[in-house]
């Protein structure tokens, strides 16, 4: 079989060892960073909207209360 040839194997592993090392940098470079920024915006969004939503539930109690 071909793909246990010794001959062939160093050169196998080059090219494995070599995609794998390509497609690892440019997730890291391009990749990873634009999840973290959506992350990051996500996570704020989301505070801003419970903060919202807790302020608004008080003053509609307040109104309750008062009424």
């Amino acid at each position: 079989m071909p793909q246990l040839d010794i001959v062939t194997f160093v050169n196998q592993y080059f090219w494995i060892i070599g995609s794998v090392s390509i497609i690892l940098i440019i997730s890291i470079v391009s990749i990873l960073p634009s999840i973290k920024k959506l992350n990051e915006v996500r996570s704020t969004v989301g505070e801003e909207e419970m903060s919202f939503k807790k302020i608004r539930k008080y003053e509609i109690f307040k109104k309750l209360i008062n009424y």
